[in-house]
């Protein structure tokens, strides 16, 4: 295994983990079913470290299709999409600065898929925060140690906001109070690199 594959298993375990959360939380405002979601989301993660050969850009656009194959949800596509994107965006360069770049086109290009802005109670307002503080970092460790306090604190935030997309911008108030539950999803994925 490698440090790629390694991070993908990681991330797919704290999906499977915090399943029933992110039901919970998608059921206040949405129709329930992220915790599924979260779960097909892992086996596309597990999919592509299967595949994977060492090639970061091949192996980051295969998890991004395992992804959308296993996943074929709104939700799904969008975090496919953070995978294509990043696919595009790294180089031959060393594995932190791939990671800065890879996080940073995954919400460039989540933004861009799903229409939506920061402050709209999405998984945005959990990303974004995460990939300023891997920008801010002097190195990988404690940039992904950082990014998890700030995805979680950008998770935390949403509670405060009115959602303005799917379900949830439908019935906005009774979404209000309580926290997005795809801005949990990507709290819980950066949560499980921190050291």
């Amino acid at each position: 295994m490698s440090a790629f594959t390694d991070s993908l298993e990681l991330a797919a375990v704290a999906l499977e983990a915090n399943s029933k959360k992110f039901e919970e939380l998608d059921s206040v405002a949405g129709d329930g079913d992220l915790g599924i979601t979260a779960g097909n989301i892992a086996k596309g993660l597990r999919a592509g470290a299967a595949g994977a050969t060492g090639d970061l850009k091949a192996d980051l656009m295969l998890v991004g299709r395992e992804i959308a194959k296993f996943a074929p949800s709104t939700f799904g596509t969008l975090f496919a999409t953070g995978f294509i994107r990043a696919a595009a965006a790294v180089t031959d360069a060393d594995g932190f600065t791939n990671t800065q770049l890879a996080v940073t086109a995954a919400y460039e290009g989540i933004a861009a898929r799903g229409k939506a802005q920061l402050g709209e109670r999405t998984l945005l307002d959990s990303l974004h925060p995460a990939s300023e503080a891997l920008k801010s970092a002097s190195d990988l460790k404690s940039g992904l140690n950082a990014a998890a306090i700030a995805a979680r604190a950008g998770a935390t935030a949403t509670a405060a906001m009115a959602p303005k997309h799917g379900r949830a911008g439908w019935i906005g108030e009774r979404a209000q109070g309580n926290e997005d539950a795809g801005a949990n999803v990507i709290a819980a994925v950066f949560e499980a690199f921190k050291s």
